[in-house]
């Protein structure tokens, strides 16, 4: 994964000087270049951390100065959707497969990593639209194609959710006026800048990669394919679970009670011991991954329910479709084994799962909560299920490593 090896190598051009200032210097030599690609946000992020009013100071404009340079590019501040600059020096890779060789730069991975990783971290669809700028530092290019002209016109890609409409609320009195758009996200640079400079640390850190990737793809097409996005959240937690607890199983009791069936079997039709019939049944156990106990332990261990239980400001999901808190285990089994419907036997979700992305709320939805049976979870109550508890572990664990140096101070436009 080159984004892996990309932030091994950024933090050894992080420099501290005798007045504790923080320095990103990396190095741009003759087999490297200079990117600029320009990301596009389902929402607005701005300084978390900043001193005065972020929307009219350039100094505002930078969000990220370390391991990568993000910046807001849009003008003004908060046009929707917001356009971001992303700057970065990609190194030259080299592959050999057999007897075959090639070189590149894998600057368009990278790119595409970090809007994942954002996207996951941030809990706001970012994706690459476009590269803009590839600037080289080699004797061998003439001076002209130093600063390589990269179309962007026409390979200008734009990939946002849309717009969500104001509702008029109308009473004998006044109007309520209600907006269901994405609230402004204060972004935490020295919390992400720290996270992904710790992520090449972690054993389990191709795993959080790709669970990003499959989160992102999922957050790009929730608007328009719910069904297929419940399958790719389902995967991205099943992604980091499986490397998380590679080694867990249940306890023997727990094993034999799996295959109760079994054991029920053996002892009374077969005749067989009760002490044998459940050896039978451990034995029956060995090759199981326990891909499903996974899954749950995995988001159950890992989920702040607190946090669950306060209103969404990004989906709208109503109470009374939300599991409570003493039915997400239940839930969380019944998620995955539609899973497996859906996968193996091409059947639909439940009315209630797409139940999130839009304003509007299915009809045929309202069938269990008229027959006062629990609904099927919606898929954006389960989208942040998956992102706290991917993101509550992946804190969990940068905590545990040694602090890194904090972003570089920026100057404002009003200092």
């Amino acid at each position: 994964m080159h984004i892996l090896d990309y932030l091994d190598k950024a933090e050894d051009a992080i420099h501290v000087d005798e007045k504790s200032e923080v320095r990103f210097e990396p190095r741009l030599d003759e087999d490297s270049v200079r990117v600029e690609y320009r990301l596009i946000c389902s929402g607005m992020f701005y300084p978390k951390h900043f001193m005065g009013d972020w929307s009219h100071s350039d100094g505002a404009r930078i969000l990220l100065s370390l391991p990568v340079e993000l910046l807001v590019a849009s003008r003004p501040y908060d046009d929707y959707p917001q356009e971001l600059a992303l700057r970065f020096i990609a190194p030259l890779e080299s592959e050999t497969d057999g007897s075959i060789s090639h070189s590149y730069h894998p600057d368009s991975e990278i790119a595409s990593d970090v809007a994942a990783l954002l996207t996951l971290l941030c809990r706001r669809l970012v994706t690459v639209s476009v590269k803009l700028r590839e600037q080289y530092d080699c004797i061998h290019v003439p001076p002209i194609l130093a600063d390589y002209p990269i179309p962007s016109v026409t390979t200008m890609r734009m990939s946002h959710w849309k717009e969500r409409p104001l509702h008029f609320l109308y009473g004998r009195e006044n109007v309520e006026v209600k907006s269901y758009a994405p609230p402004q996200l204060a972004f935490d640079s020295t919390e992400i800048m720290g996270t992904l400079l710790a992520l090449p640390k972690l054993g389990v850190a191709p795993a959080i990669v790709r669970a990003a990737r499959l989160y992102a793809s999922a957050m790009e097409r929730i608007e328009s394919q719910p069904e297929m996005c419940y399958q790719l959240f389902i995967s991205a937690a099943e992604t980091i679970a499986g490397a998380v607890l590679e080694a867990w199983e249940p306890n023997t009791n727990g094993k034999i009670a799996s295959k109760s069936a079994l054991v029920a079997y053996a002892t009374k039709t077969e005749k067989l011991g009760k002490e044998v019939a459940e050896r039978l049944a451990l034995e029956a156990c060995k090759d199981n991954p326990w891909s499903s106990r996974k899954f749950r332990k995995f988001l159950l261990d890992n989920l702040n329910r607190e946090a669950i239980n306060r209103e969404d400001d990004l989906f709208i999901v109503p109470e009374e479709f939300c599991p409570k808190d003493d039915e997400i285990e239940k839930a969380l089994g019944e998620i995955y084994q539609s899973r497996s419907g859906a996968t193996h036997s091409g059947r639909s979700y439940p009315a209630s799962a797409v139940i999130g992305p839009s304003t509007s709320v299915p009809v045929k939805a309202f069938d269990a909560i008229l027959s006062e049976k629990r609904p099927f979870p919606p898929i954006g109550w389960f989208e942040r299920v998956v992102n706290n508890a991917i993101c509550g572990f992946l804190r969990s664990q940068v905590k545990q490593l040694a602090p890194l140096p904090t972003q570089p101070r920026e100057e404002s436009a009003d200092e």
